[in-house]
């Protein structure tokens, strides 16, 4: 590869470089054709938000704010204070256990209630909050309909004994529902992708859960040669992908976790998570612990920019795409319907 292909790689690779078409909106004439769904959907790294740490995100079309107290309380809450609207995310601080607004230095408990102002008895305020998870060190919330508290986990997810060992992230101008759709569309990949991909099974509806088999020849963005990848994913709801990558010719398991965030109307945060193993959970012999933290660090970041690169060339798709209610699909498409079918349930009836 010569110097100006190298430069070229590197620029669609960069986080933050697929852009941002925020006149579209998925449809013609510019309304978002699909609504917010329900479900679990990442906001941040949990280094990202450290004790006493004070972060903002957009949520849906909103503004929210992450903080972690003192003693470690991680808590995802609306960006405005309910006294006079400051936002707690312009100046707003951590003292000990509350959140302190930056106007008028009302302190909230991390159960939302105003505990304490300057010189007199705190009002009946409640600051409201997202119901928050942290998986794998990495930070969920929950959108549910009428503020309908969460009725199923994401349970499928890597556990506290994994990490990222690699990620990368950028904006789209699709929905969740379209980028996730990408995974049972098995016929783009060859034309998209140039990967060999073969279906091992039917997807496996299990209520708001989709399991996904496939096998494909993917070669890794290190230099290495093709690798044969044998994959069980599953769809935890429209915002996160997840599961274990097997790399057969380097003898290697890597977890991989996709999640796709609505920020805004047809607006979405796409990140790509290699997850390895934890020094704790590692060989209990200091040489391999070391050996193998830096082999699957490796394999995990040419993972993520492996992926990175495909989504990418998805991206120039998506982000221009119309979103088509009723697709006329070919009879080898049937994963497709059946996906279509069970993304319903994450909309109100």
């Amino acid at each position: 590869m010569n110097r100006q292909s190298l430069a070229g790689l590197r620029h669609r690779l960069r986080p933050g470089t697929v852009p941002l078409r925020t006149g579209l909106a998925g449809g013609e004439g510019g309304g978002a054709p699909l609504p917010y769904p329900s479900g679990w959907f990442c906001l941040a790294l949990s280094r990202e938000v450290p004790a006493g740490a004070v972060v903002n995100r957009r949520f849906m079309g909103r503004d929210v704010v992450l903080y972690r107290t003192r003693g470690g309380v991680l808590r995802v809450v609306d960006a405005h204070c309910p006294h006079l609207g400051a936002h707690l995310g312009a100046g707003g601080v951590v003292d000990g256990e509350h959140l302190v607004c930056p106007f008028h230095r009302f302190a909230f408990d991390v159960g939302g209630s105003c505990v304490k102002v300057p010189g007199g008895d705190p009002p009946k305020a409640t600051l409201g909050q997202f119901t928050v998870r942290e998986r794998g060190r990495i930070i969920y919330v929950w959108n549910g309909h009428d503020a309908a508290p969460p009725d199923w986990e994401p349970s499928e997810l890597p556990d506290d004994g994994f990490s990222p060992a690699a990620s990368w992230s950028t904006l789209l101008t699709s929905h969740p529902q379209e980028v996730m759709e990408s995974f049972v569309d098995y016929r783009h990949q060859p034309i998209v992708h140039n990967v060999s991909l073969r279906e091992v099974a039917p997807p496996a509806d299990e209520g708001p859960l989709l399991r996904i088999s496939f096998s494909a020849a993917i070669r890794l963005s290190v230099g290495l040669a093709t690798i044969r990848v044998e994959q069980g994913l599953v769809l935890s709801g429209l915002g996160l992908a997840s599961g274990d990558v097997t790399l057969h010719q380097v003898g290697m398991s890597l977890g991989v976790v996709l999640t796709a965030t609505p920020v805004g109307p047809w607006q979405t945060r796409l990140r790509v998570f290699a997850m390895t193993e934890t020094a704790s959970r590692a060989d209990s012999t200091r040489l391999r612990k070391a050996a193998s933290t830096s082999w699957s660090a490796v394999a995990g970041q040419a993972l993520v920019r492996t992926i990175a690169h495909q989504m990418g060339q998805d991206a120039r798709i998506w982000n221009r795409k119309r979103y088509e209610p009723e697709p006329r699909l070919a009879p080898e498409e049937s994963a497709i319907g059946q996906y279509r079918g069970w993304v319903r349930q994450f909309y109100r009836s």
